[in-house]
């Protein structure tokens, strides 16, 4: 018997005159029956309740610190479909790399006027430069300071490289690098930005992960985006401005010899990875004023034996000692919004390593 066909037999023996019936006992029942078709006694709606709140409680202690792992599990599987589609992009469109990545970087090469936001190479070089973050202050605390998550921030080291010493990325694919508005790093309330008299502190940016797209502003005030593309493709013909890049200071951790050159790009929504990718994917466990899009990590040179890039400036590592990788330039890594790699987060999700 289907439902349909119980609920009008319940219907039925509701409706029915039980009074024809001559069994006495069968017809006491009956009645008994039939009263409680009306609904539950109070008591019997109270154990009704006690159940269900013991069994709420034994699911809620159950999921109890689940949800993290849900998070972690999500990244890893994240991580994987992006490092599958950069391979993927390379074999279709016969490059490494996408244009429109994130450079990671605030600079005060990037200009308005009006509501328009601009940056070329020239005024990148000599320019103020500053890793995305508040003034130079970084935390993995939601609503403290903003930008790049401390963890994300401290593997990365600002390298100021020749225009012609990038001429492999250029070959590659990296025809433009989005940079932001050098005041959004050091902002404070009230500061201006084409027009706006908003408060854009990092720390206030209601959408992070989308400040190197370009600026969208409505009735003069600004929305979100505060970013410019840098065009690089005519870096063969240049040698003599610098284009500010985040490089990855600690190449051992992701499987690299210390003298390999890495440097990172944020997979932002305007980076052109249509043939594989329709929309940049977000870590989930960022907080809400972090940037929280993936990275990814290109060998892009090594510097000379025994040096690293993490002694940039006081060792032989300089660009004019960058050993050339050619062909073999390479993405690999990705990186979540906490600059930890795949196996990296693999340990973490199985509690093998702290956060």
């Amino acid at each position: 018997m289907n439902t349909k066909k119980i609920k009008n037999t319940i219907a039925k023996f509701k409706k029915a005159d039980l009074s024809q019936v001559k069994d006495a006992d069968l017809r006491s029942k009956g009645e008994k029956l039939q009263a409680k078709q009306g609904g539950f006694t109070l008591l019997e709606l109270l154990v009704v309740v006690a159940i269900l709140a013991i069994i709420a409680g034994a699911v809620i202690s159950n999921m109890d610190g689940k949800e993290e792992g849900a998070a972690q599990a999500t990244a890893v599987h994240t991580m994987a479909t992006l490092e599958n589609s950069m391979n993927i992009f390379s074999v279709a469109e016969k490059r490494t790399l996408p244009d429109g990545l994130d450079s990671l970087i605030c600079s005060t090469g990037v200009t308005a006027s009006g509501a328009e936001l601009s940056v070329d190479i020239s005024s990148l070089s000599g320019g103020t430069e500053i890793i995305l973050s508040a003034g130079g202050n970084t935390s993995n605390l939601q609503r403290i300071h903003g930008g790049l998550t401390n963890d994300m921030y401290g593997k990365l080291q600002l390298v100021d490289v020749a225009s012609g010493a990038l001429n492999t990325l250029a070959e590659n694919g990296l025809t433009s690098l989005r940079y932001a508005l050098g005041t959004v790093c050091n902002a404070t309330e009230d500061e201006t930005i084409a027009g706006s008299v908003e408060d854009v502190a990092l720390v206030d940016v209601t959408k992070p992960s989308m400040i190197f797209n370009d600026l969208v502003a409505d009735d003069g005030e600004w929305e979100f985006g505060a970013g410019a593309a840098a065009d690089f493709t005519d870096l063969t013909s240049m040698g003599t401005d610098t284009v500010p890049m985040a490089f990855f200071n600690e190449p051992e951790e992701l499987g690299q010899e210390e003298e390999a050159v890495l440097v990172v790009f944020g997979v932002g929504p305007s980076a052109d990875l249509g043939s594989v990718i329709a929309r940049a994917p977000q870590d989930g466990n960022a907080p809400a004023d972090k940037y929280s899009n993936f990275s990814i990590v290109v060998k892009v040179a090594e510097c000379p034996d025994g040096e690293s890039i993490e002694d940039f400036g006081t060792g032989d590592c300089q660009v004019a000692d960058w050993e050339d990788v050619g062909e073999d330039m390479e993405v690999i890594a990705v990186l979540d919004a906490g600059g930890d790699a795949y196996d990296d987060e693999i340990a973490e999700a199985k509690g093998n390593e702290e956060e």
